[in-house]
């Protein structure tokens, strides 16, 4: 039976899952109660929504830290021609651990691909595996220089920070964003007010963000572009304006045809002509290119951290 709050929202339930996706993407750990607070519903409608919504297979909610903090010190964005189906590539190259993203894109390369490995080595012998795929017809590579702003916004910290507890907290964190600190301390083998101290300032220094990542297909209302910028100059004061859009899900200056590569995450395309007019009006900028990400393959940014004992 319906409480009075699913009666209110009947058919605007999916309105509702939205909402409580779009807050578990700021806060991955938020509560019914702070959930029905702020989305004005009682905290019984809050509490069901969000646990049927978090036992689908469509949200997963994850720890994320920056790659640098745990030694994944290359990275590159990879645009991919084919010569057989784009989707069937996608899904030879989604198999790869290496590959934490993988799209199918409008424009002239149908998959958009992001590589990340430990040293630079390592990176180019991904970029030959990559070009060696059946159906792989050419790659153009964007090396990142630094990565302004990553999925979730994690913060780069000092590997020294983090002592065992930690790493073995954040390797727990990066397989469920919302386990209970009592399973967090059990199998950190810490006490339950270690385990909550602990992940409470790791989330506060920005060293893990843990929020929602929805599965393909999951945010069909939302749309995904692509950026490629050139910049004149120095490329400073352009990449943080561009940095403080709201719709930037995603930000790095690169090496190779563009200068900046970002992404744009909005809830209609008119959101997002008016992002990227915001980003040509920016004086050090002097070519725009954009394509649309169509359908995410893959999207799990995973680690493996080195716990110690």
């Amino acid at each position: 039976m319906l409480s009075s709050d699913d009666s209110r929202f009947g058919s605007r339930l999916d309105d509702l899952d939205d909402q409580i996706l779009a807050a578990l993407r700021v806060d991955g750990r938020i509560g019914p109660g702070e959930l029905a607070t702020r989305l004005g519903v009682s905290r019984t409608t809050a509490s069901k929504r969000l646990a049927a919504l978090l036992h689908t297979t469509d949200v997963r909610v994850v720890g994320m830290v920056h790659p640098e903090t745990v030694g994944v010190r290359s990275l590159a964005h990879v645009s991919i021609a084919t010569d057989a189906p784009a989707i069937e590539v996608g899904r030879r190259l989604a198999a790869r651990p290496e590959v934490p993203f993988v799209s199918l894109a409008s424009g002239a390369y149908p998959l958009i691909a992001e590589v990340r490995a430990h040293d630079d080595t390592e990176l180019s012998e991904l970029l030959d595996v990559i070009r060696s795929l059946d159906g792989v017809e050419s790659t153009e590579t964007l090396v990142y220089t630094d990565l302004v702003r990553d999925v979730l916004g994690p913060t780069k910290v000092s590997v020294a920070w983090l002592d065992g507890v930690d790493r073995r907290l954040l390797s727990l964190l990066q397989l469920d964003g919302r386990m209970p600190y009592t399973a967090l301390a059990a199998r950190s083998s810490v006490s339950v007010g270690t385990a909550r101290a602990r992940t409470l300032r790791m989330i506060e220094a920005g060293v893990v963000r843990i929020g929602a990542i929805a599965a393909p297909g999951r945010e069909g209302r939302k749309v995904d572009v692509g950026l490629g910028v050139r910049m004149r100059g120095r490329a400073g004061a352009g990449v943080e304006r561009i940095r403080q859009l709201s719709e930037v899900r995603f930000l790095a200056t690169t090496i190779g045809r563009y200068d900046v590569v970002a992404t744009l995450h909005a809830d209609t395309l008119t959101d997002v002509v008016t992002a990227l007019e915001e980003v040509r009006s920016l004086t050090s900028v002097t070519q725009l290119h954009s394509w649309v990400h169509l359908h995410t393959l893959k999207e799990s940014y995973r680690y493996p951290i080195e716990t110690g004992r």
